[in-house]
């Protein structure tokens, strides 16, 4: 079924292929301000912790790691930060300077080698997580005749196979694999989807599930082979974008963040069909699946462009039930999540508002990390 999206969906994902992760927001700029408290719906046990401007994914890389990448700046004489943030404390332990825009993370257990997204730069940065060294850079989008390179969007890595799968949030959608081992691109996808842009990895399937907007909202990528395999299209009449997602190996199942929807879809990867719908708000975000809580969190911005003057929060849903366990109000813009290693702690990236027409605005606000103790 053919669908055509509605200019809600056109102003997204254009806007996305600006600020990634971040909706529609652009970094604030400035100095430190007041911390930004908690809201009173939010558990006691929750921590939260101002970092910097332009904070956008985080990766738990130990038990005695965070990395948070931020661009405090969009312009193109700015480089990127990468945070070193203390899990327990959430205070800053090292800060490391990159040449490169900073957006996306993925991490490699095995390499203990961090690739950060620059997004707007079309290329990974390579840093050993240990030391902080920057390995190099690899080019994975190349500039056009006026010097524009294709933009990244999520990294994905495959740790067994070495290897990093980066999408694109172009508006035919691409897919790159990069051998980690020598760094170099071994397969572009083109024409993928439009709008390119959530990903997850089955490792034992060898399977890379990548989400967009428009017709055939998934598509199954054979990375071994180095083929598409399966093209999803969800079967609803409804228009859909599937800004990220996350896998339940086990239980065959797709989480999709439906940014258009405003909600979490949960579907089945064979055929596309629907499981279950979990509205979970204006903005819906990010996604992540704990196996070993059986629970999935969905972060929602709050925001739109109709609608530019809400707060976010986090929803905790129960991956057996699909029933709503909770949800943690997280002012202003939750944005991205990582799990610890024990599956027992969640850490969301919180921003600051970034327009001063925003009821919450503060000039020289920093955005925040924030700790969930799940418990057990």
């Amino acid at each position: 079924m053919t669908l055509n999206l509605s200019k809600s969906v056109v102003a997204l994902g254009a806007c996305l292929s600006l600020a990634l992760l971040a909706g529609c927001a652009a970094p604030s700029s400035g100095s430190a301000d007041t911390a930004q408290a908690p809201s009173a719906a939010a558990p006691a046990a929750v921590q939260r912790q101002d970092v910097a401007v332009g904070l956008y994914e985080i990766a738990a890389a130990s038990p005695s790691a965070l990395f948070v990448a931020a661009t405090p700046s969009f312009e193109k004489t700015q480089g990127g930060l990468l945070y070193q943030v203390d899990p327990a404390t959430l205070q800053v332990a090292r800060t490391l300077k990159l040449d490169r825009r900073a957006f996306a993370l993925g991490y490699n257990r095995k390499t203990g080698l961090l690739y950060v997204g620059n997004t707007l730069d079309g290329s990974l940065t390579v840093v050993e997580a240990a030391s902080g060294t920057v390995k190099g850079v690899v080019q994975v989008g190349q500039p056009d005749a006026k010097g524009e390179a294709p933009h990244t969007r999520k990294v994905i890595v495959d740790e067994a196979g070495n290897r990093i799968f980066v999408t694109s949030p172009e508006q035919e959608g691409k897919v790159w694999i990069v051998d980690g081992a020598t760094g170099r691109v071994t397969k572009t996808f083109e024409a993928v989807g439009k709008w390119s842009t959530g990903a997850a990895y089955d490792a034992a399937a060898k399977r890379l599930y990548v989400g967009h907007g428009g017709r055939n909202q998934i598509v199954v990528i054979d990375v071994d082979a180095q083929t598409i395999v399966q093209r999803l299209d969800v079967p609803d009449g409804q228009e859909h974008y599937f800004i990220n997602l996350a896998l339940d190996n086990q239980g065959q199942r797709i989480f999709a963040a439906d940014a258009q929807q405003n909600a979490l879809l949960v579907i089945d990867p064979r055929n596309g069909q629907v499981l279950k719908r979990v509205d979970t708000g204006l903005g819906t975000l990010d996604v992540l699946f704990n196996a070993a809580r059986q629970e999935v969190y969905v972060t929602n911005r709050g925001v739109s462009r109709e609608q530019p003057v809400g707060s976010g929060k986090l929803t905790v849903i129960d991956a057996v039930t699909y029933a709503v366990k909770r949800t943690v109000d997280l002012p202003v813009h939750p944005n991205s999540l990582a799990l610890s290693a024990d599956g027992q702690t969640l850490y969301v990236t919180v921003k600051a508002p970034h327009g001063d027409k925003h009821p919450a605005y503060r000039k020289g606000a920093l955005d925040s990390v924030v700790r969930i103790p799940l418990g057990r």
